[in-house]
């Protein structure tokens, strides 16, 4: 291994410490300049742009975001995780439509040591689905979630307030007279 990859290794890890930290404004600017280095040492590595994208995120910065998870899926476009994470910054635009494509396209990846991506595949569609009124999709999505990952907390609590019946309006008689 050369010096370079010792210090790309090396800036990614305290990229991803610093992020792992929390929202510290402070850590996130820290962690997000390592990750630069890293993407100056290896510009087509997939990782540091996935990294990136998650830094840009916490950082409240979408499309910043999105453009780094458009840079991951160019150098990895058979990569689950790289349109995972298109998906949800696109969710987190409110490019729904866009966002579910990437979704399917990350389903259509997913590779044997990809699982630990499932759970979170099925409940960003399903909120994606939910946030567009596709009420009846959304639950599906959940319960084939938990079909696949039955131990999943996330997936049981975001089907729970989708299972409880609307409460109905009712129309009243009457009025200015």
């Amino acid at each position: 291994m050369s010096p370079a990859d010792d210090d790309f290794e090396a800036y990614l890890d305290l990229a991803r410490e610093l992020l792992a930290k929390g929202d510290d404004a402070t850590d996130l600017a820290e962690a997000s300049l390592a990750c630069n280095r890293a993407i100056g040492l290896r510009p087509d590595d997939p990782d540091a742009w996935l990294l990136k994208c998650q830094l840009l995120s916490a950082q409240g910065d979408d499309a910043a975001a999105l453009a780094a998870a458009e840079m991951a899926v160019r150098r990895a476009p058979r990569r689950a995780e790289a349109h995972y994470w298109r998906a949800a910054v696109l969710g987190d635009l409110g490019c729904f439509e866009e966002g579910l494509a990437a979704i399917d396209r990350a389903f259509r990846a997913l590779a044997g040591e990809d699982g630990w991506l499932l759970e979170d595949l099925y409940y960003e569609k399903a909120t994606m689905l939910d946030a567009m009124g596709r009420r009846e999709a959304a639950i599906a999505t959940y319960e084939a979630g938990l079909e696949r990952c039955p131990g999943s907390a996330i997936l049981r609590a975001g089907l729970e307030p989708l299972e409880r019946p609307r409460p109905s309006l009712k129309v009243l008689r009457g009025g200015i007279g």
